[in-house]
């Protein structure tokens, strides 16, 4: 669920004229490391998947649409 200054910025997008962004989260153990952003949620993914391939070596990380 969209928190309402989220809204406000798709709302503002789309009045511009301007394509949604998507966000990815990347969490380990419970907590949010970074919010990755991407003009699809496919790029967002891979976005967070890079970061976490660095940060995390052990794979321990979970990434899932924010």
């Amino acid at each position: 669920m969209l928190r309402p200054i989220e809204h406000g910025q798709v709302l503002h997008r789309a009045m511009l004229g301007l394509p949604p962004k998507y966000h990815s989260r990347l969490k380990q153990g419970g907590r949010t490391l970074a919010i990755l952003q991407g003009d699809s949620q496919q790029e967002a993914d891979d976005r967070a998947q890079r970061l976490a391939d660095v940060l995390l070596p052990d794979g321990d990380g979970v990434i899932e649409p924010a």
